[in-house]
């Protein structure tokens, strides 16, 4: 495969899970925000920037302070500007998939260019005074939708293997980004029980990973902030733990380097399996006891290792034999 491609494939598929993730946080975050005290609130808008990974506005103490709700949620949305916007998020996917667009099904274009068209069509006014839950809602919908034709419809070769590492990839870090900001808050304002304010927020960190449902079948309705660590790391079969992801990516550059041939691939392939490893045997009381934090922030570190190795691997490696080619 063109390294070209490789590249177009899994940023693709990086942006569509950023897009999608951004869009159900957006979600939670306006369910959960209603009738919360000044410091809840404050508290409540740092966990949803840094679940995203953006910095803060602050004031000019260089303090936190709860934004206006309006103006911050369309910039997240339709600021073409704000590279981490939802419409930058799904231009950029869709440009990427017009550049490989021999590899895609026809399914797939059609359904990431109304994405597109329908975001484009969207005047931010009239979301936010329409219904904006639905909105987000019909985002994530639609982008779910794109992953599921995109496993239906298109050649399980060498091109959907880089779409799965791109977007495991990208899930991986949105999750442990997101955990490490409800917990970071937590144990800074740490208070049991839990006040219903902050209850609602442990909620809504489940909601956010679409793991709500799912955490009250295997423990319990009762939340316990442990439980919810263990579920969203260590869970084998959560699509959105960090156990899972490190599964399918390291699948995914097993299955491409058995296609490609292992050698330039070996370093890849070693940082995949050690990132396996630190989620398929961690203990979550040990990850706790040694302290969350650090566990994530290695966690990211060693993604984006995997993601340096990518294109060491397979995009600027062959982009060189290209061009001495």
């Amino acid at each position: 495969m063109l390294s070209r491609a490789a590249d177009s494939l899994y940023w693709m598929s990086r942006y569509m899970e950023r897009a999608e993730h951004t869009a159900r946080l957006i979600n939670v975050h306006l369910n959960t925000m209603v009738g919360q005290s000044p410091s809840a609130a404050e508290r409540h808008w740092q966990r949803l920037f840094s679940g995203l990974r953006i910095p803060a506005p602050l004031d000019e103490k260089g303090q936190i302070h709860a934004p206006e709700p309006y103006a911050v949620i369309r910039s997240l949305t339709f600021d073409r500007a704000n590279s981490d916007s939802l419409v930058a998020n799904i231009s950029a996917a869709r440009e990427n998939a017009r550049q490989i667009r021999e590899q895609l099904s026809t399914e797939m274009w059609e359904q990431i260019n109304r994405i597109y068209l329908n975001l484009n069509q969207r005047s931010f006014d009239q979301v936010w005074n329409d219904q904006p839950h639905a909105f987000f809602r019909e985002i994530e919908n639609n982008t779910n939708l794109f992953q599921g034709l995109t496993g239906s419809t298109m050649m399980h070769d060498e091109g959907w293997r880089f779409i799965q590492i791109g977007g495991y990839l990208e899930r991986a870090i949105s999750t442990a980004s997101l955990v490490d900001a409800h917990y970071a808050i937590y144990e800074e304002h740490k208070e049991e029980p839990l006040r219903t304010d902050e209850y609602l927020q442990w909620v809504g960190l489940l909601k956010s990973c679409s793991a709500f449902e799912a955490y009250c079948r295997t423990y319990t309705p009762t939340l316990h902030t442990g439980y919810i660590a263990e579920f969203l790391l260590l869970s084998p079969v959560l699509p959105r733990s960090l156990h899972f992801c490190a599964d399918r990516m390291h699948q995914a550059v097993q299955q491409i380097a058995g296609i490609t041939g292992g050698g330039r691939s070996q370093r890849l392939t070693r940082l995949t399996g050690r990132l396996q490893a630190k989620v398929r045997y961690g203990q979550i009381d040990e990850i706790l006891a040694d302290g969350l934090h650090t566990f994530l922030s290695d966690f990211v570190d060693q993604c984006q290792e995997v993601h340096v190795a990518i294109y060491q691997a397979y995009i600027d490696h062959q982009l060189e034999q290209e061009v001495n080619g």
